[in-house]
């Protein structure tokens, strides 16, 4: 997975790379043409399509290749005779935070690069060309004035001419670059074949090349008359341009027979091409446009060449180029626009058909002033009619109701028409074919219209009468049921009852569900539930157990456990949903979940630590041991001014280490990884080798040390280590906490043994020997009983600090001490105590503590005497378990 990563991070790079020097080449090419064609001197210049280019680039590609725009503009502008290379450096600068600043600005007003909306061909405008363009010449310039390339006084009229330079390349080659790059991008990654690269950018490359709405796809292709009619059409439109463009700006035949202006002939092209092809055909124009009025003045010709003075006219060019750049493109967009909003009218107007069609609602529109009566299609079908058999008027429509309810509905109608009195009413239509069909009709008034909807109910009607047929059939249970069960019809999905358990369990009114749907109420949480329900039911009668999230009347998500059923009642097709409120049971689980998967992370955070104890002691061993050695030296050569800090380097290392080891030891107790050792052994040298450890720590607060051990106290079958272990922490905090006071340790033994010794007190030693394999047989010995009850009792008793009744509460917590003060004072990790208890209740005993403030406290520890098996393992496999 890594190689792979590695692999693919190379060819990003690489392909990175590659883009920035094709850009930068490009780049280089564009200025060294604009050197060479378009710059009349060092400071003076037609316009510069670097600008463009740059601005585009950036905008296209993003601000991650800038680099090719400093690149490109730095080379472009070395190899130029009387330049310095301070103002090159400069320039290259200028140029690149001139295009990541138009960005910037136009990405703050949610820019469009494909710019069919005004408001994009503004920002672009403005701020790119305008606001943004400022920067490139005010760098260069200035850097040229500091470096005497150009004289201060001539620092106004250059910069006025390289700011327009640098607007009009914008504002003439950037939209070429944005429209067609933009619509080549979407095609490119709409096609984007990841095993064929080449063959992607040709694919797209020739989708976007066309103009219009028309596209040349490779493989699929569009109705072939109609693209090669709008193809003619742009063949023609781009021969007349390039005609009347030669004419108007090249030709020296016209300079010489045409004394009129005709530069602004090609207009008509433009709103040509902002009607037909879009921003895409209307940039093109005019850069083509501009690129002819630049070509003439370089061939001497054309209305910006002065014949008297022999000498271009560079304002009234830029002028120029500025009023077609400008016009065109906010009459393309402003047209653009025009066109985006007929297409949203029509789109709306054919959902609202579609819309009425499915809710089976039709309306009818009176327009006062004239009496022009409109029907709409939907009521033209709900009446089994059509526009050229029926034309509407009022009569006509009478004839279709029922002849027991027209009276009934004309006098609602004279009301509307005479007194502007709206109604709500419910009548039947008669259909041609004596179909009966119940609707809703509503009419609203205005000033100048009267409008009613007509709405076909009789599914509704026909399920709610069939309801209140078998309503006191099934009311008893609908009722007292504890789960939510709700009735709706199949086709509209309207609420026709509902019980008290559901109503509590969406929180709404009853009158606020009824003949409402789902989604009016908002209940779907995730409408695709809904749908992927909907088809289920398609293919099968019934859903069961199925759990779907809703929305309550408050806003709250709660869990369901649906199921739903197909019933029909007298003849009409509905729903009948049962649902059971899981939430609770749902949010148990994910609590259950989240606490195994802590409990989890825990657990792995505990087996990393203990893994790690060889690599953490190792080089702590390594730094006593020097430091032990440097001592012995120091001290043979009798540098004593050395002795003192190496001894402060082992004293520190040691209790480095000693906090470590207290770390790594909780985490393998946490882990399961903590390993036993089971020997016999005599209490009385385990006593002695304690005493003689804890020897300097008691001395050094000016403590007494008492050892009192009972007689009767002789051997013990455990682990040793941990024994010596417990002991010693139990002693440290003693001493630690005690000063000019009394440590006491008292030994003696609680119960009586049980195992049978033959009058021997002491055990013996080769019945609780170890086997080839380093397996402790004690589990397995003949008089061992399963429970000893025999236990050694160790008790520490200090007469110092003592605790309060608050900190006796967490003192054997993890990590834990009295207090901060406490911390601060003594030093410590707080896991000496968790550590010992920890061990004691893993050899099968406990630790526990009485204490009082200012008086002392005192520590017991309780283990058996005789260590079987450990906790967790039993006899049978106790034989098996390596410790």
């Amino acid at each position: 997975m890594l190689m792979k990563s590695l692999e693919r991070a190379k060819v990003t790079n690489g392909r990175y790379l590659g883009a920035v020097g094709l850009i930068a080449i490009a780049y280089w090419l564009i200025g060294k043409l604009t050197i060479e064609y378009l710059m009349l001197s060092p400071t003076q210049t037609l316009f510069l399509p670097t600008a463009g280019v740059a601005q585009g680039i950036i905008l296209l590609c993003g601000y991650r290749y800038w680099p090719a725009i400093t690149l490109g503009c730095f080379f472009s502008l070395l190899g130029m005779e009387q330049i310095p290379l301070m103002v090159v450096v400069f320039s290259s600068v200028g140029a690149t935070l001139q295009a990541c600043l138009g960005t910037h600005l136009l990405h703050r007003l949610d820019f469009s690069p494909e710019l069919k909306r005004l408001k994009d061909v503004l920002g672009l405008m403005i701020l790119a060309g305008v606001i943004a363009t400022l920067i490139h010449p005010t760098i260069t310039l200035l850097a040229g004035c500091l470096n005497g390339w150009l004289l201060w006084k001539d620092f106004g009229e250059t910069w006025v001419a390289g700011w327009l330079g640098n607007a009009i390349g914008v504002l003439v080659v950037t939209p070429v670059l944005l429209t067609w790059g933009s619509e080549f991008q979407r095609y490119y990654y709409r096609c984007k074949i990841p095993t064929s690269p080449f063959w992607s950018f040709l694919n797209a490359l020739s989708q976007s090349l066309p103009l219009g709405t028309t596209r040349l796809r490779l493989i699929e292709r569009s109705p072939r008359q109609f693209f090669w009619m709008r193809q003619v059409e742009v063949g023609i439109w781009l021969l007349l341009l390039f005609t009347l463009n030669w004419f108007v700006f090249c030709s020296r035949t016209r300079s010489a027979t045409i004394s009129f202006p005709l530069e602004y002939l090609p207009f008509p092209f433009f709103v040509w091409a902002s009607l037909r092809f879009g921003q895409r055909g209307t940039a093109l124009g005019h850069f083509i446009t501009a690129s002819f009025a630049v070509w003439g003045v370089a061939r001497e010709s054309g209305p910006f060449f002065s014949r008297g003075t022999d000498t271009p006219q560079i304002f009234s060019l830029q002028a120029f180029i500025l009023v077609i750049a400008v016009t065109g493109l906010v009459l393309a967009a402003t047209v653009t626009e025009r066109q985006q909003a007929e297409i949203s009218l029509r789109n709306s107007e054919a959902s609202l058909a579609n819309a009425q069609r499915i809710a089976k609602l039709g309306h009818w529109d009176l327009t006062i002033s004239s009496y022009e009566l409109f029907w709409s299609d939907e009521l033209y079908r709900m009446l089994g009619t059509t526009p050229q058999g029926v034309k509407p008027s009022f009569p006509q429509f009478l004839e279709f109701v029922h002849p027991q309810d027209r009276r009934f509905v004309q006098h609602y109608i004279d009301q509307a028409l005479f007194q502007q009195k709206p109604y709500c009413i419910d009548y039947r239509l008669k259909l041609i074919n004596g179909e009966e069909r119940i609707v809703f009709e509503q009419a609203v008034i205005t000033s100048s219209h009267i409008t009613s909807t007509i709405q076909d109910i009789t599914d509704r009607k026909k399920a709610e009468n069939a309801l209140r047929a078998s309503e006191e059939r099934f009311y008893k249970t609908f009722s007292a049921s504890p789960i939510g069960i709700s009735i709706m019809t199949l086709v509209e999905e309207l609420f026709l009852d509902v019980n008290d358990s559901f109503l509590r369990q969406i929180g709404w009114n009853r009158e606020d569900v009824l003949h409402h749907t789902p989604e009016e109420l908002k209940m779907w949480v995730y409408p695709q539930q809904h749908l992927k329900l909907k088809k289920q039911l398609q293919r099968q009668n019934q859903i069961s157990n199925v759990e779907l999230k809703v929305r309550q009347k408050s806003g709250r998500v709660r869990d369901w456990l649906v199921s739903i059923e197909l019933i029909d009642l007298e003849g009409i097709s509905c729903l009948l949903m049962m649902a059971n409120d899981i939430t609770e049971r749902q949010q148990a689980e994910d609590l259950r979940t989240a606490k195994e998967a802590a409990e989890s992370a825990n657990h792995a955070k505990s087996l990393f630590l203990a893994n790690m104890s060889h690599e953490l002691r190792t080089p702590l061993n390594a730094i006593l041991g020097y430091s032990e050695l440097l001592i012995e030296d120091a001290e043979e050569l009798k540098q004593d001014e050395l002795v003192g800090d190496l001894k402060n380097i082992y004293v520190a290392g040691q209790h480095l280490l000693t906090l470590i080891s207290e770390i790594l030891d909780f985490s393998k107790i946490e882990a399961g990884r903590m390993n036993f050792h089971l020997e016999t052994f005599k209490v009385a040298t385990l006593l002695w080798e304690v005493e003689t450890t804890v020897a300097p720590s008691v001395a050094k607060n000016f403590n007494e040390f008492i050892l009192d051990v009972a007689e009767d106290v002789d051997l013990m079958h455990t682990d040793l280590t941990k024994v010596r272990q417990c002991l010693l922490n139990l002693l440290s905090n003693a001493c630690k906490f005690t000063e000019n006071g009394q440590i006491t340790l008292k030994v003696f033994q609680q119960g009586i043994d049980q195992v049978n010794l033959n009058g021997n007190p002491t055990l013996d030693s080769e019945l609780l020997s170890l086997n080839e394999e380093g397996i402790n047989e004690a589990c397995s010995l003949p008089d061992v009983p399963k429970t000893c009850s025999t236990v050694i009792v160790f008790q520490v008793i200090d007469t110092g600090i003592g605790m309060t009744p608050k900190q006796l509460v967490t003192v054997f917590n993890p990590f834990t001490q009295a207090d901060e003060s406490t911390t601060r004072r003594y030093g410590g990790t707080g896991l000496g105590l968790t550590i010992t208890q920890k061990l004691c209740q893993m050899m099968g005993g406990d630790l526990s503590v009485i204490s009082e403030l200012g008086k002392g406290s005192t520590f017991t520890m309780k283990l058996p005497k005789i260590l079987r098996c450990l906790p967790g393992t039993s006899e049978d496999t106790a034989s098996d378990s390596d410790f």
